[in-house]
């Protein structure tokens, strides 16, 4: 009986190693299981709103567009954030409606039903509105356009959601897009030529006046030049003496304007900042350069941040 008992207690004893041997596998393994991370599945496509029926004018389908587009977007599903293919297209595409829309209160509903929405989640909110800054604010961004941000702009600074410090940026942001905007008078500025003589904007007698603030070592500035001096209708405004063109260095480095003035063509007029107020007191929104401005004889803001094309329609137009 006490082989049989010493031999009982033996396999108790190999069972128990057993036991635990195979509970510390099982433990591995479920720690294992817990360090893989779960791949999340990715969102549904975007799926666009239909306007309905009783809409029949293009324009009141596109201004229904935009105030409806993200009615069916899971704000809260932050893995949306995580798919461009899905979320920035659709936003781009959101955008791409704001210059087919019958005013820009449509396009500020629009966007204060975006962000409202995505105030659910602060990952989501974040996201719209940094993707707003870089096609509608970057200064490479081809859709750069600052009536367009100034909705995101003002749903930012008076959201109760936004803390006070995230706020601070886009404060000065819509100050800046606040000036200078189209209908509005243009800031006055004096300028130095050449010769030390001074002049200011205002004291400027045209029926419009093209605004060109540029670097002289600046290749855009230089290929804008070129195409502005090339342009018949911008010519043969300067020609007539309809058309001023005003082309401001507004920074310090004087030997390098001096050493290129000849580059812009005798018939502007081509001066610096001397008191460098453009620059310090940030009275012109220069996130790029060259811009362009196009003034009425009043000095009334017509374009902001124009492109030559667009100067050029409205002067066609408008001769």
């Amino acid at each position: 009986m006490k082989m049989h008992y010493r031999f009982l207690l033996f396999w108790i004893f190999v069972a128990g190693i057993a036991g635990c041997s195979s509970r510390k596998e099982e433990k591995k393994a479920e720690n294992r299981v817990q360090e893989t991370p779960a791949v999340p599945a990715m969102p549904k496509k975007f799926e666009r709103v239909v306007p309905p029926v009783i809409l029949v004018t293009y324009q009141e389908r596109i201004d229904y567009m935009v105030t409806h587009y993200w009615d069916k977007f899971n704000f809260r599903d932050t893995m949306y954030c995580h798919a461009p293919d899905i979320t920035e297209q659709a936003f781009v595409d959101f955008i791409n409606l704001f210059p087919q829309t019958s005013s820009a209160v449509k396009i500020a509903e629009g966007v204060a039903k975006l962000l409202t929405s995505a105030e659910v989640e602060s990952v989501m909110y974040g996201y719209f509105c940094t993707k707003a800054e870089h096609y509608l604010y970057d200064a490479n961004s081809p859709m750069r356009n600052d009536d367009y941000y100034i909705p995101f702009l003002e749903h930012i600074v008076n959201s109760s959601k936004v803390v006070d410090i995230y706020k601070v940026r886009p404060r000065r942001q819509l100050e800046l897009a606040y000036r200078n905007r189209p209908g509005t008078g243009a800031k006055n500025f004096t300028y130095t030529l050449a010769s030390g003589k001074t002049g200011t904007l205002y004291g400027i007698s045209a029926k419009y006046v093209v605004l060109m603030f540029y670097n002289p070592d600046c290749a855009e500035c230089r290929r804008t030049t070129e195409m502005l001096k090339n342009s018949t209708v911008i010519a043969s405004g300067v020609s007539s003496g309809n058309v001023k063109v005003l082309a401001v260095y507004p920074d310090e480095n004087l030997e390098a304007w001096h050493k290129h003035t000849k580059d812009i063509p005798s018939a502007w007029i081509n001066g610096y900042d001397g008191s460098l107020t453009v620059k310090n007191n940030e009275i012109y929104d220069l996130k790029a350069i060259p811009t362009l401005y196009l003034l009425d004889k009043n000095k009334k803001v017509i374009l902001r941040d124009a492109s030559i094309g667009d100067i050029q329609e409205h002067l066609e137009k408008n001769r």
